[in-house]
């Protein structure tokens, strides 16, 4: 396992910049997925989730799922049916005993290596300090905000025309994880939802899809492993990426089952408590409360590959 010295370094010896601007015209894979999810059934986002495995099993890749899955969730279960068979999965009962512990926790103490590559893709892209190490305990801290899934895709839909895009190079774990060099595009602003400020960021390649938010002294960021219309479904990334981790399946019900489209996803709860903060854990001040709802902030272009770094 690479330690944070030696990421640390490796970050340092990326040549990341690329390209650089104030906003952004360009749809990203957010956007189709907010038009998705405007014509879901929402109230029931929150109920349909799946937690999943996937491991190698024979040179094929097996998706486990709850053995009492089909019982509890029938439509989720059909939608993952469904996108095993358009991408060459095969599935199985997952029949182990399950540790309550989280999964970051578990595994010899160590993280997957793609959470350590988005720490460090985080720091390529202006996050101050050394890179950042999950949360212990890895979930949402008890004075965080709960932003569902759905909500955060709408929201980085909305505020992409007028986020800071940066354009850069995988770091080199996030390549040995994606077996993938292709350039990775970051979007992020500075917005409220209900009533608070908050960075929403999200990142679009062809093998990482990724998006996440502030709140309290953690960065929440989901990676998007694959998904889409339930007749169209498609993997977004590689299946080493899948076998690192458990990770989730979320169903966005349409008006009937032909219409649904899901989402795999695995979640990672940053702690920024450590020296130095970023600046909008900062900022946090008096001049905050006097924004209006749904301000968002574009970022002054300058020569800084970096959507999390504040603008001058």
């Amino acid at each position: 396992m690479t330690s944070t010295a030696e990421a640390d370094e490796i970050a340092a010896q990326e040549n990341t910049e690329q390209s650089v601007g104030e906003a952004s015209s360009q749809r990203t894979w957010v956007q189709p997925l907010s038009d998705l999810i405007n014509t879901s059934d929402r109230t029931a986002e929150a109920r349909l989730r799946t937690p999943l495995t996937c491991y190698n099993k024979s040179g094929a890749p097996v998706l486990y799922l709850p053995p009492e899955e089909a019982q509890v969730h029938g439509r989720s279960t059909r939608y993952i049916r469904k996108f095993a068979r358009q991408n060459g999965f095969r599935l199985g009962k997952d029949r182990r005993s399950r540790n309550v512990q989280p999964i970051s926790e578990q595994r010899d103490q160590k993280p997957p290596m793609i959470a350590l590559g988005l720490s460090l893709l985080l720091k390529q892209t202006g996050l101050p300090g050394a890179a950042r190490t999950l949360s212990k305990p890895h979930a949402l801290a008890p004075d965080g905000d709960l932003i569902h899934l759905g909500e955060l895709i709408r929201m980085a839909a909305f505020a992409t025309p007028l986020a800071k895009r940066v354009v850069v190079l995988p770091n080199r774990i996030l390549v040995n994880t994606l077996q993938d060099t292709q350039p990775i595009c970051g979007y992020a602003c500075k917005l409220r939802h209900e009533g608070k400020s908050t960075l929403l960021s999200h990142f679009d390649s062809p093998y990482f899809r990724a998006i996440g938010y502030s709140t309290s002294n953690q960065y929440v960021v989901h990676i998007c492993l694959g998904g889409g219309p339930r007749h169209n479904s498609s993997l977004w990334t590689q299946i080493p990426t899948l076998t690192s981790s458990e990770f989730n399946f979320q169903l966005f019900p349409g008006s009937k089952p032909e219409e649904d489209f899901g989402l795999f996803y695995i979640t990672f709860y940053l702690d920024l408590e450590a020296a130095p903060k970023p600046w909008w854990l900062q900022d946090m001040a008096p001049q905050d409360s006097q924004e209006q709802v749904d301000i968002h902030e574009p970022a002054v272009a300058s020569n800084d590959s970096s959507v999390h770094r504040k603008a001058s």
